[in-house]
């Protein structure tokens, strides 16, 4: 009878880091070892399975056809490790473990940290991941469970997933102090046409909700000749002069303290957008995230 190939649940989980971060040495940080140890892991991974895992050109890492086979069973065992343990703690109804969580651009860097943080007050013993994205990455993690929440800024209809939305977000229009709009409150719609736009790239939810908006209100597509990757570009190119933005109000308070952006409304157009919390409407939600959504929820009205 063929013996069966013996290797740990660690060594799956330095696998997956490996192959998701494409990368040893960003690897190593993720599991705290060093990186010779995630090498030696990987070289024994590989021994135990007979085949290689990974392809190394000038400092690339890459999946074989064998990783990529074996990385879609790796992940699931790691999730059926995580939902193991959460089966348990919530059988002993308690509020401790790892919380997987994920939030777009502007709830994942000013909206959860700080409830993360109230949160940890009364659970310390449990620890937070959050992973930041853009709005249809965040839809996609909850959907195929690599998170268990998302807080994303737009709404959401996707099968499988169950939205609700749990606050308000203001968008304005930002520009550099010494554009002709920084003295005043707000602009005509029309106004817009004639501006360069810095915009973030398809799948924001703030682009998003831009476009939607100012179609509805008969403004045609904005001339956007830069797309950048986050708000916080977005900020840095509006400085730089090449062009004006929109962008969520929450994003730009030290600038406008420090006078550095100016922000004003678009007249008649009420550019607001949703928060919405998610979670998999085809899983078990574990404890913790069920009492991290509570906790969440009792905060609605001061997010």
């Amino acid at each position: 009878m063929k013996s069966r190939p013996d290797f740990s649940l660690r060594q799956i989980e330095v696998f997956c880091q490996v192959a998701e971060q494409r990368s040893f040495s960003k690897a190593a940080v993720a599991v705290f070892l060093s990186q010779p140890t995630v090498s030696e892991h990987m070289a024994a991974l590989e021994r135990t399975l007979g085949a290689r895992l990974f392809d190394r050109v000038r400092g690339s890492v890459t999946l074989t056809r064998a990783g990529q086979v074996f990385f879609e069973h790796a992940h699931r065992m790691l999730q059926m490790q995580r939902d193991a343990v959460r089966a348990l703690d919530d059988l002993k109804g308690a509020v401790r473990g790892q919380l997987d969580l994920g939030g777009s651009t502007i709830p994942g860097t000013y909206i959860l940290p700080g409830v993360v943080h109230s949160f940890r007050e009364t659970h310390p013993d449990v620890k937070v991941s959050i992973r930041c994205g853009d709005s249809a990455e965040i839809v996609e993690m909850v959907a195929s469970g690599k998170i268990e929440i998302g807080l994303v800024g737009s709404k959401v209809k996707r099968r499988g997933v169950k939205a609700e939305e749990i606050s308000k977000d203001e968008l304005v229009v930002i520009c550099p102090p010494g554009h002709a709009w920084a003295k005043k409150r707000q602009v005509e719609p029309s106004d817009l046409a004639g501006e360069a736009f810095v915009m973030r790239e398809f799948g924001s939810g703030t682009r998003e909700t831009v476009e939607k908006q100012l179609a509805e209100a008969g403004v045609g597509p904005l001339n956007v000749p830069v797309e950048v990757g986050s708000t916080e570009e977005v900020k840095e190119s509006v400085k730089a002069g090449l062009g004006v933005s929109i962008v969520s109000r929450r994003a730009i308070g030290t600038e406008l303290a420090a006078g550095a952006l100016a922000a004003v409304r678009v007249k008649g157009l009420d550019m607001s957008r949703a928060l919405t919390l998610i979670v998999s409407d085809e899983r078990t939600l574990s404890g913790i995230c069920r009492a991290f959504v509570e906790h969440l929820q009792a905060r609605k009205g001061s997010l």
